[in-house]
């Protein structure tokens, strides 16, 4: 029977998710910290479901999971350039530059970093290839299908918006993918060590 993981990594990332759901619930705008209150319970389900015991070792999925984050920067180009900063800073009261620097700034390093944990097979990391799939991707496409309807009109990132559908569904595809995979290879191992 394969060894269970060590708890202390899952443990360690739900203290953080709840502290990071709190500070986003008590200081961002409603609307924001829903979205990253439902993305952080998503993130973790899919990570213990799928990629706790197992961390992501193919590197297709992490090629997946990059490409996916060098697209939000093409998408993230479509905000700028149409003024999204200024437009969500109006439509929900939110603080310009607290805004790029968690959305933008934080976030953007934080998905590279997660990478490249990933590469090295660090449970955490596999937490936030979840997080990208499922919020920045899945929750932000829909959001940017939402943004037009509330303000009545073009809302900048619609136009990218499709491709983070294209790319969660490739990213979630592989890491569920990934972890059948591996699950595979354990029961393998198992049964020749009978």
């Amino acid at each position: 029977m394969p060894k269970r993981p060590e708890p202390y990594s899952a443990t360690v990332m739900a203290i953080l998710a709840v502290a990071f759901c709190a500070w986003a619930l008590l200081t961002l705008p409603i609307q924001g910290a829903v979205v990253l209150v439902v993305a952080s319970v998503l993130a973790w389900s899919g990570w213990m479901a799928f990629s706790y015991a197992r961390p992501v070792k193919s590197r297709k999925v992490i090629a997946v999971y990059l490409c996916a984050v060098g697209f939000q920067l093409i998408h993230m180009a479509e905000e700028y350039t149409g003024g999204f900063p200024h437009e969500i800073v109006e439509l929900f009261d939110w603080p310009e530059n607290e805004f790029l620097l968690v959305f933008v700034f934080g976030f953007g390093a934080l998905y590279f970093f997660a990478g490249a944990g990933a590469l090295y097979r660090i449970r955490v990391a596999n937490f936030f290839l979840w997080w990208y799939a499922l919020g920045a991707g899945l929750l932000n496409g829909i959001a940017h299908f939402v943004f037009p309807i509330l303000k009545g009109g073009y809302f900048p990132g619609l136009y990218t918006a499709g491709g983070h559908f294209i790319m969660s569904g490739l990213l979630i595809y592989f890491l569920i993918k990934e972890n059948h995979l591996l699950k595979a290879e354990e029961q393998q191992v198992h049964a020749l060590v009978r």
